[in-house]
């Protein structure tokens, strides 16, 4: 337990700078676009009123008036970039360690005790920046909404739907426990298949990892697809107790990729 809380806490260190540096640059694009979008509106809206000679509110009939959702779309790709940089730290965490210099990895696998350390540390990371880039964005939603209501002008302004989180990526951004527990779930289950892939990749030789991957990646979409459509064609279950089931076979799959992870990390990935 002690190796596991030094291995996270190296891990985090090793990394924090650079997760600073993405996170301060996506949280002052999207406050910017805010501003942008604001100021496009009113900019458009001026225009409109010097060229054809009428009042704000005959433009804003025409032109009509700016709501947060709008002022905020951009904020759905941020979300998407942040999505595809935790896949790509997720494998970078671990070939960052056998490409580097100094070949980190090497020591990892050369300390004391069982190796279970070295894989729950790096997924501990994964997971602790996936539930700040979530509560960071929660945050930046809320102060760029009012950020918004303070910028724009009363009579600019579409008085419908006021909340940030309503608007906004409803589904992701919610603030329902449950439906934020499925979506770190999924995020958790997400990264232990990247993470299996490379293990599977740094295990074998080029040829035989591919068709290992193949196989770790067709079987369960294959399966997926046929347990849903028979479930579909013949109605067997209830809907009820075929949520149940695939939520069941959800964590059987989990624990399999965890084991084949660990067992390749102790048995196949020598120093």
């Amino acid at each position: 337990m002690k190796q596991y809380i030094q291995l996270t806490n190296e891990e985090i260190k090793r990394s924090f700078k650079l997760y600073v540096i993405v996170v301060l640059a996506m949280v002052a694009i999207e406050l910017a676009s805010i501003v942008a979008q604001v100021m496009y509106h009113e900019r458009k809206v001026e225009n409109f009123i010097e060229l054809n000679r009428v009042s704000v509110a005959e433009a804003l009939k025409q032109i009509d008036t700016l709501g947060y959702s709008e002022a905020s779309s951009f904020f759905s790709y941020m979300t998407l970039i942040g999505m595809a940089i935790v896949v790509i730290y997720a494998i970078q965490i671990w070939y960052r360690d056998w490409l580097g210099e100094t070949k980190y990895i090497y020591r990892l696998l050369m300390l004391p005790g069982s190796r279970a350390s070295i894989f729950f540390s790096k997924l501990t990371t994964v997971f602790l920046i996936i539930i700040s880039f979530i509560g960071i964005q929660w945050c930046v939603l809320q102060s760029s909404f009012y950020l918004f209501d303070w910028l724009i002008q009363p009579e600019y302004k579409n008085q419908s739907g006021l909340s940030p989180v309503r608007n906004v990526m409803n589904d992701f951004y919610t603030m329902n426990l449950i439906d934020l527990g499925i979506i770190l779930a999924i995020s958790l289950f997400i990264v232990s298949i990247i993470f299996l892939l490379v293990l599977i990749e740094r295990s074998f030789r080029k040829g035989k990892a591919i068709i290992r991957i193949g196989l770790e990646i067709f079987v369960p979409v294959a399966l997926t697809i046929g347990i849903l459509v028979l479930l579909d064609e013949t109605r067997l279950l209830l809907e009820t107790e075929a949520m149940f089931l695939l939520i069941g076979l959800g964590l059987c799959y989990f624990t399999y990729i965890i084991w084949k992870s660990l067992r390749l990390l102790q048995r196949k990935i020598t120093v």
